[in-house]
Order: C-alpha cells, then structure tokens, then sequence
C-alpha cells in the first residue's frame, strides 16, 4: 500500500514569550481594579514553570545533560505546581474576558500533565520521542494562553506575535510527526502512532484557532481539519479497515494540506513582520 506523506517547510518565524505581567488594571473612569487571584497567580508563575519543564524535556547541550538531575527535579516541581495551579482556575468563578483563556490553560495543563507523566513511564521509545514533541508544543500553548490572559489583564488588545507562539510550535511539532512517517525504518505501528499524534495536535490547533487574524485563524482551522482526515484515514488504512477515504481521496486531499501549510506560513510570516 502506497501512503502519500509530505515534509512540512520550515516556519519562518519564531516567537518570543511575554513580557513580564501587571497585577492590576484601570478601567475607563481611572479607577483601578484588582486581578483574580488566580489569573494573578497564573500570569506571575506559569511562564517560570514552563521554562523549568523545557529546559529538562528539550535539553540539547552538553551544560544542560551534565545538569539532568537538578534539572529533573526543578521539572517535577513545576509540573505539580502547574497542575495545582490548573486544578485552583478550573474551579475559579472569573470575569468573562477571562473564561476562554483560562478554559484553554487548563486543557492544556491537563493534556501536558498527560505527556508528562506517560514520558516517565513508557518503555518505548518511539513514545517517548512523541511525548517530547507533545510537550513542546503544549508548553507554548500554554505560554499564549498566558499572553492571551495578560492582555485581557490589561485591557488592550492582543498581538498576533504572542498569540502565535503556541501554533507555530505546533506546526514544528506535526512537520516532526510527518517526517517519521518518511524514514525507511518506519514500521505500522509507528505510522498509526505517528498519525495519532498529528490527529492530537489538529485538535489542539482547532482549540486555539481564534486569534486576532480572523483570516488566519481560517487557514488554520481548515488546515487542521483537512489535515485530522488525511491522519483518520491512514490509520484506518494501516490496520486493514475501511476509511472514509480512498488513497487517491487521500493522495489528492495531500497535495491541497501541503499548498494550505505553505499559504498558513506565508500568511503567519508577513503578520508577524507586520506586527
């Protein structure tokens, strides 16, 4: 059987984290108005515990490996103080502006808490290869959460160069995923993986595809979306079953996902110049 995979280009921008946070606002008449407590919280920690746990997870220098020890525990005790930080907004009673991000932090707290302790866990290493790709990009959806809240916080409006960080590094995340579909040592079970993790990370992009570029934000979401059917579909094809496309709905739906990810870079490089 002949699947049809392509290799992503590579992004063509990369987005720095937030500055850092105020803890109070004025509103219109010039009074001033207290931050929750736990967008407080969140917007004061978060940014910390997420450089602790990519620091462990995507070590690459030789300064860092010789450190793993120390750099596992401070790892683990950002990760526990993140999820009880999640755990604390999923119950907080929060103004509106405030609602959706903080919804999205906690989804993504949840679902990096997931990679995290299946990385520990795991005897595979093709998962754990996934897990730091999981974590990758779900730290910095959680860090544009994090810019997103703050820029509720403050009352003024949302650029697209924070906003973005999260999806740029999901889009790094699925180029991996669709490259270890190409390696010749690839077997079955690591195609059907490999698709899993891209069908995972279509989910998260659709869930955060409400930027400020109303454009954007459209190519991005149908990317995604025609992307999770070519991923359905394969996996289907992989275990001998019936998918809901043939292979040449799939090679044709292929070439269109590879001309919608050059378009979404295009589009994502020239907002990010605009800033």
């Amino acid at each position: 059987m002949s699947i049809s995979f392509r290799r992503y280009a590579a992004l063509g921008a990369v987005v720095a984290m937030s500055l850092n946070p105020l803890f109070t606002v004025t509103n219109a008449s010039g009074a001033t108005v207290a931050t929750p407590h736990i967008v407080a919280n969140v917007l004061g920690n978060t940014n910390n515990y997420l450089t602790s746990l990519r620091t462990f997870f995507l070590c690459n220098s030789a300064k860092c490996k010789a450190q793993r020890s120390t750099l596992l525990t401070s790892a683990r005790s950002a990760m526990t103080k993140l999820s009880a930080q999640a755990a604390a907004a999923s119950r907080a009673q929060v103004p509106a502006k405030y609602r959706d991000s903080l919804r999205l932090f906690v989804s993504d707290t949840r679902l990096l808490a997931t990679s995290y302790h299946e990385y520990f866990t795991t005897p595979s290493t093709v998962t754990l290869s996934g897990d730091v790709g999981n974590i990758f990009y779900l730290t910095s959806d959680i860090g544009s959460d994090v810019n997103v809240l703050r820029a509720a916080e403050r009352n003024g409006a949302l650029s697209f160069n924070l906003w973005v960080e999260g999806e740029a590094a999901t889009l790094v995340a699925m180029q991996t995923d669709a490259s270890a579909l190409q390696s010749s040592t690839a077997t079955t079970s690591i195609g059907i993986y490999a698709n899993e993790l891209l069908e995972k990370a279509c989910d998260a992009m659709l869930a955060h595809a409400h930027g400020p570029n109303r454009t954007f934000n459209a190519q991005l979401a149908t990317f995604a979306r025609d992307q999770k059917r070519i991923s359905q579909s394969e996996i289907l094809f992989l275990r001998g079953k019936k998918a809901p496309m043939t292979e040449a709905q799939v090679a044709s739906l292929n070439v269109k996902v590879s001309a919608e990810f050059a378009a979404l870079i295009k589009s994502e490089t020239a907002l990010v110049k605009k800033k």
